[in-house]
């Protein structure tokens, strides 16, 4: 109860804080209060646990009930759905001193898209490795691709359950010189694999800013001079959205980067409120650019409007 009451009581004065880091572009860790031992030690320990239970559900899962699925779309949707499960959804919930609440008004995904008889696209602002965890853990029911850097199914067991849960992999070129920053032709599979999981019911889910607010000064001064505050959102996912006719769902984040700045290897005490919007059908717009666009507006909007909220 002690420790229960400090913790209280940290994310209490660090409420204080937040309001000056939200919507600094780049945010500065400086302005972050210091990591907290007793947050980082609970975080990892929880992750860690995760990531093993869920690869060996997976296992579980694939050579049992797995034997029965034909379709590998079909079984990588249930061993996403374990990884969400048992990894982000502990994460973002059982941690010490983190609080992950929704809007009252969020979409709440309809059984089709649960039973992955039709799928969407989420996207959702970038400004901390805290982020795939708050996502994973406030979509479910809804299961979803990730697109994330390859380097990360490397991870053991993590990394594992990623690429058994149908995860999909960006090959990031180290000179960045090359079309999307990837490695050359790389995006083009990407994009065949994110094709194959929506025409199969299974929803993707990514961060259309490319990287992490506050990596990339750049970048991030190119935020601060638009209306959205965002930085530019890569057209490749839209152009396959609107040929496929998939709707888009924005999920607007705020305090992620609260728990785990950039910049720092530890956690903090903190409150994550997130917003989901209702899906926005791609046939309204003519072109990927111009798709990619309004959805920045859109959701640089939305994360706006949490961060001047209560």
């Amino acid at each position: 109860n002690k420790k229960k009451n400090k913790i209280e009581h940290i994310m209490m004065a660090r409420e204080k804080y937040s309001r000056k880091t939200w919507m600094d572009l780049p945010p500065k860790l400086d302005d972050y209060p210091s990591g907290n031992w007793l947050t980082t030690t609970f975080f990892v320990c929880v992750m860690l646990s995760g990531w093993v239970a869920s690869w060996l559900a997976q296992l579980l899962f694939t050579y049992t009930v797995g034997w029965f699925i034909s379709s590998k779309t079909r079984l990588q949707f249930w061993n996403g759905y374990l990884f969400r499960l048992c990894a982000a959804a502990p994460v973002a919930r059982f941690v010490p001193g983190i609080s992950i609440k929704k809007t009252v008004n969020s979409w709440q995904p309809t059984e089709e898209y649960v039973n992955g008889k039709k799928a969407v696209m989420i996207i959702a602002n970038h400004r901390s490795f805290m982020d795939p965890f708050a996502l994973g853990s406030a979509m479910l029911p809804l299961e979803t691709k990730y697109v994330a850097k390859s380097e990360l199914f490397k991870v053991p067991f993590g990394g594992w359950a990623m690429k058994r849960g149908g995860d999909l992999a960006v090959r990031f070129d180290k000179n960045k010189n090359q079309g999307w920053g990837t490695v050359k032709g790389s995006t083009g599979q990407l994009l065949l694999q994110a094709a194959e999981h929506l025409q199969n019911g299974n929803s993707i889910a990514i961060f259309p800013e490319g990287t992490r607010m506050g990596f990339d000064a750049t970048r991030a001064a190119e935020a601060a001079a638009h209306e959205s505050k965002l930085m530019p959102f890569k057209p490749p996912f839209f152009d396959l959205a609107k040929k496929l006719n998939i709707s888009v769902v924005c999920v607007a984040m705020r305090g992620t980067d609260d728990v785990w700045p950039v910049g720092s290897n530890m956690q903090r005490p903190a409150s994550v409120l997130i917003d989901i919007a209702e899906p926005i059908s791609p046939t309204q717009f003519n072109s990927d650019v111009e798709f990619a666009d309004a959805m920045r507006i859109k959701l640089g909007k939305m994360y706006q409007d949490l961060c001047s909220a209560s």
